[in-house]
């Protein structure tokens, strides 16, 4: 070894271009790596609740002109138009959806995944089925109206059992990263639950606002949650 070898221990230079070069290079991959997620998110997000409210509209729509009669062309077209909008929504979804190649996924990221797709599945076959047997006259979601026996036997089955056990088994699957996330969402939701249902409760007495409203207050708590999760696990 020559003296100058030996004596060459300067340290890397982080100014030189193509350090510059390898440290953006390094930053871009890791907002592909990221982004992605987020983006897949969004679109679900956002793309799944436009299609929730084109079905229901159609459902509602059609069940109301089956119950008055024949339907006529403008019927016809409305429903076309409708259909139209929700075949619009899928490929814009489709085609907005990010390229990032096959990925890996581990059983229990799968499982979990299989599960939480089946619930949603059971929720919008039940949400159907219900609105085609109480028909178009009746709020559904916001009615305190009474319903059929039969009715509300199938939906206490699947909320009080189906509902609780595939939760049970998607608790079990997931890893660490979600569940943390998840408690994260119950603790901002059940907070928020203490400060809304009191004070909606002391606005309703001081006749402020309309009486209390448990569906309402469900909803709002079930929205607060998610986006609560979602914000712990893609930040």
């Amino acid at each position: 070894m020559t003296k100058q070898e030996a004596n060459d221990t300067s340290p890397i230079n982080h100014n030189h271009p193509n350090s510059e070069k390898s440290v953006c290079v390094t930053d871009i991959e890791s907002d592909d790596e990221q982004n992605p997620v987020l983006r897949k998110t969004l679109i679900m997000s956002i793309g799944g609740v436009a299609l929730l409210f084109l079905a229901a509209f159609l459902l509602g729509y059609s069940t109301a002109i089956l119950e008055h009669g024949v339907p006529s062309l403008i019927d016809a077209v409305i429903i076309g138009l409708g259909l139209l909008f929700i075949a619009g929504v899928v490929l814009l979804c489709v085609k907005l959806w990010p390229d990032t190649g096959p990925e890996p996924v581990g059983p229990s990221v799968k499982r979990s995944r299989d599960l939480m797709v089946l619930l949603i599945g059971l929720s919008i076959v039940a949400g159907v089925a219900f609105a085609l047997i109480e028909g178009p006259e009746n709020n559904l979601l916001f009615s305190n109206d009474p319903i059929g026996s039969t009715p509300a036997i199938i939906v206490l089955f699947g909320l009080l059992i189906i509902a609780p056990i595939i939760t049970l088994l998607w608790w079990r699957s997931i890893d660490e990263h979600e569940a943390d996330a998840y408690r994260y969402g119950s603790v901002v939701s059940l907070h928020f639950y203490f400060f809304l249902a009191p004070g909606w409760w002391i606005a309703a007495r001081a006749g402020w606002v309309p009486s209390q409203d448990p569906m309402i207050v469900f909803l709002a708590v079930c929205v607060v949650w998610t986006a609560a999760w979602f914000y712990k696990k893609f930040t």
